[in-house]
């Protein structure tokens, strides 16, 4: 297996299923549009951010590790990521549903066709549908079961992608050996010891080679000093 796959897959992987980690909070705020619409629009539109909110809603702090892999590779990619420290993962969504809110209540105050009257009793019927909307999002994504079983597609689909079964095979063979577990515990903190080993090496280089001339330059001036008060009237 080549180097250069295995250092990509660990990078990515670092920033979506390293273990305990945490994904970066996803907004699923719908864009506004200015300008009088039809009801009939604005429902469709409430529809279709509906849709985009709860299809990105991959929420909570998922137990892989309870799912039961049906193929035998999620079965490899089970026991890798076990392996790996990496069958328990936190994953996260921040979902904005407020333009929703919005939307409904313009679809009444927007409709020159309606007194004021009917306007605030309408008013009414756009938050308590909003309301109805919000509860129901909720109890989407407090659906663990749901909620679990999308997120584990989603990490399975990442490793899918990154190896095949032989090559999981072959990383699980060498994970599984006391040099694997001691790669494992090394690689996080190679990025910090290479950083404190070339600060280690660079410094007293730079020393030395700038030291003379700070001295050097420290002389000229001096002499220059000197120069000027000797040129004094």
């Amino acid at each position: 297996m080549k180097t250069e796959r295995m250092n990509h897959f660990w990078h990515t992987m670092r920033a979506s299923v390293t273990k305990d980690a945490t994904v970066p909070h996803i907004d699923g705020q719908c864009p506004k549009k200015s300008g009088h619409q039809k009801y009939d629009m604005k429902k469709l539109r409430v529809t279709r951010c509906a849709v985009a909110l709860i299809l990105t809603a991959i929420v909570g702090n998922s137990a892989f590790a309870q799912q039961t892999p049906q193929t035998e590779k999620e079965v490899l990619v089970m026991k890798f990521r076990k392996l790996t420290g990496a069958d328990n993962v936190k994953l996260g969504i921040n979902v904005s549903f407020e333009d929703i809110k919005n939307d409904l209540i313009g679809s009444v105050d927007n409709d020159k066709e309606l007194t004021d009257a009917q306007k605030q009793e309408l008013r009414k019927s756009a938050v308590d549908a909003y309301d109805r909307l919000d509860q129901q999002l909720k109890d989407f994504l407090n659906d663990q079961p749901k909620i679990t079983s999308i997120s584990e597609a989603a990490v399975f689909q990442v490793y899918d992608q990154a190896f095949t079964e032989a090559e999981l095979k072959e990383l699980i063979a060498f994970y599984g050996t006391v040099a694997g577990q001691k790669a494992l515990k090394f690689l996080p903190t190679l990025s910090a010891q290479v950083q404190q080993s070339f600060q280690s090496i660079l410094l007293p280089k730079v020393q030395d080679f700038i030291t003379p001339k700070i001295k050097a330059e420290g002389e000229q001036l001096k002499q220059k000093i000197q120069d000027a008060k000797m040129k004094k009237p």
